[in-house]
């Protein structure tokens, strides 16, 4: 992520600002336009929230070998501003967070949600650089089409009920029982799109009578994916502590990529048998016994790519993806989930890292490109991991600021406003 000091930021965001705090007008004026008026109430906050919005490992259970049992729904809510945002659209926003915090605890059996912001919302409303890029493709055999919303939230439970009633909420509709303050967002924020899912044993198989995936019920009922294998392994994901910004106007803050793919998985069950599906997932030297026996990390050693391109001729996912690693540590912290929007399998590829070129470095690593010059049996989508059973439709970058950054972040005079 390019460094940008808090000066830059608000010397660039205080150019766009309409005269109001930034020009040295009271708050009350800032928030409400001329005349007087009482300031939004933004409500309280439960003691205990991490500083860190993305803080949700500590609130997962484990399973018998300390891996995190990740949320069992989600769902990705994507905003526009509302035309030209002032502080009382980051009270508005931080209010209706507030309320969410109140009335559900923060943990997967109560409500964990992230706000992230995308890099039109920088570059359009504060007139600044963006934290992030803006995303683009990153291999040949892929055109997806590139996101340009505002705002994502991200919200997980183990409710999908619960995600559907905030979700009407925050639209403007009824709020979930039990609420104690407006959730309406429709004043501040458009609301342009919502995409669902779910990830745990049971779920992917409940719901593969869809486009995509063969006949015959081919995904188990212990698959937490709907390709078959185990995910969120401990020693395959980053920390939180290893994908947080460390210094610079968004300190404490991460990134994230939020990726829409296809599932083609007649050729993934109707084609392969279990040794292939092993070895284009993990390695062509691992074994469906040894797969059956994994714990916390899978077991697909880069060190062997060699030998898997030229005496196997094919490459594994794992394999190819675990070259790109800090210290020897996974680069990303991965919270994906199955879908079936649209009636079609697939993938909501969620990663939270602590740059968005630490997911570019991973992302070309799994595209193991120069295989193919070691042995013509291996193509971008040809005996290479996973790459022809997953097609990328939708791709974007937002920054996910700390808790106390997340409404309108940057925003000149927000920091006053919400004191």
């Amino acid at each position: 992520m390019a460094s940008l000091t808090r000066r830059r930021f608000l010397l660039g965001a205080g150019a766009v600002a309409a005269g109001g705090a930034a020009a040295g007008i009271g708050i009350d004026r800032a928030l409400s336009g001329p005349g007087p008026a009482p300031l939004l109430p933004l409500g309280s906050q439960p003691a205990g929230l991490p500083e860190r919005q993305h803080a949700w490992t500590a609130t997962l259970a484990t399973d018998s070998f300390g891996n995190p049992v990740a949320p069992r729904f989600s769902r990705l809510l994507f905003f526009d501003a509302a035309g030209t945002p002032g502080v009382r659209a980051a009270r508005v926003l931080e209010a209706a967070l507030r309320t969410l915090e109140r009335t559900f605890p923060w943990r997967p059996s109560g409500l964990l949600f992230t706000a992230g912001w995308g890099p039109g919302y920088f570059e359009k409303t504060l007139a600044v650089s963006s934290p992030v890029p803006r995303p683009r493709a990153l291999s040949d055999f892929e055109l997806p089409e590139l996101d340009d919303y505002d705002l994502c939230l991200h919200v997980a439970c183990d409710d999908a009920q619960r995600l559907a009633d905030v979700e009407m909420g925050l639209r403007g509709g009824r709020a979930p029982a039990g609420t104690d303050g407006s959730l309406d967002l429709t004043e501040v924020l458009t609301w342009r799109e919502t995409r669902t899912g779910f990830v745990g044993a049971g779920l992917p198989a409940g719901h593969q009578d869809v486009g995509g995936i063969p006949s015959g019920r081919p995904v188990s009922e212990a698959s937490p994916l709907f390709m078959g294998f185990k995910s969120g392994l401990r020693k395959n994901q980053a920390t939180e502590d290893a994908v947080t910004i460390a210094d610079g106007a968004l300190a404490g803050g991460t990134t994230m990529q939020v990726s829409y793919m296809r599932l083609r998985l007649e050729s993934w069950y109707g084609q392969l048998n279990e040794s292939e599906r092993v070895a284009l997932m993990y390695a062509p030297q691992v074994t469906p016994t040894q797969v059956r026996q994994i714990t916390t990390n899978a077991p697909a050693d880069p060190a062997g790519l060699h030998e898997a391109i030229n005496h196997y001729g094919v490459i594994g996912h794992a394999q190819t993806s675990a070259r790109a690693r800090r210290d020897g540590k996974p680069l990303m912290l991965r919270r994906d989930f199955d879908t079936v929007d649209g009636g079609q399998a697939g993938l909501h590829f969620v990663s939270l890292q602590r740059s968005i070129e630490d997911f570019v470095k991973t992302r070309e690593a799994m595209n193991a490109s120069s295989a193919q010059l070691e042995n013509p049996a291996i193509t971008d989508t040809v005996n290479n991991g996973i790459n022809a059973f997953m097609f990328v439709l939708r791709r974007a970058n937002y920054v996910l600021p700390p808790r106390q950054q997340r409404s309108f972040p940057l925003l000149p005079g927000r920091q006053h406003a919400l004191a």
